[in-house]
């Protein structure tokens, strides 16, 4: 029997969260490695062709570099469409779904509040963005298509994590999101995922940890 996929990562979300969303959205059980200290990672750096995290170790491979490891995920799990132009609507999506993402990485490290509110109305731009790529699919409740595909993994993780930081309120003017949000998060897969699989938010010893291990 084939052992599962590993991932290699902190004990927290970062750029290894996006990877635990797609395994779970693609139906893939994995195991977890967290990297706790600066000693940890350094005995791994062999492996990380880039010096960095995540590591996925899957197929009896081992990958890094978060994109590549998020479509070599995603095309084990089918979420890449099977045709043009629906394959590169998704990808432009997925794309947009990582500016939105890189928007919302920093809160993880603001743990002043009056900085985490400055941030929102980029988040709205956003929103707006994704709420009308979901309207003009026809209110499906999907990104591209009737069915799950990367683009709603993608757009999925920031918009949980702003639901995390400024509540349900922040998408109450986005009823396209909305509708997507209650479709996605009832599948099997996602539903586990937000309840059993995906990290909680950044704390002030995770925060210590990933800058003592990476040294910034």
């Amino acid at each position: 029997m084939a052992s599962k996929p590993e991932l290699v990562y902190f004990d927290g979300r970062g750029r290894g969260e996006i990877v635990r969303l797609v395994l779970a959205a693609a139906g893939i059980e994995f195991t977890e490695t967290n990297v706790h200290s600066r000693e940890e990672f350094l005995a791994i750096k062999d492996e990380l062709l880039f010096g960095q995290l995540p590591l996925l170790k899957i197929d009896g491979q081992s990958f890094v570099q978060t994109q590549a490891i998020v479509r070599h995920v995603a095309r084990k799990g089918k979420l890449l469409g099977d045709k043009e132009p629906e394959m590169t609507k998704i990808d432009m999506l997925y794309e947009g779904s990582r500016d939105f993402f890189m928007i919302l990485l920093p809160i993880g490290f603001l743990l002043e509040e009056s900085k985490v509110a400055d941030i929102k109305p980029s988040i709205d731009k956003y929103l707006s963005c994704f709420n009308r790529a979901l309207k003009e699919n026809g209110g499906t409740g999907y990104h591209v298509g009737s069915h799950l595909t990367l683009a709603d993994v993608g757009v999925l993780e920031p918009v949980l994590a702003t639901i995390d930081y400024f509540g349900e309120e922040a998408i109450k003017d986005y009823p396209e999101i909305q509708k997507y949000f209650k479709t996605v998060s009832s599948l099997e897969t996602i539903s586990k995922y937000i309840k059993e699989i995906r990290k909680p938010k950044n704390d002030a010893k995770y925060v210590a940890t990933v800058r003592e291990v990476l040294q910034f």
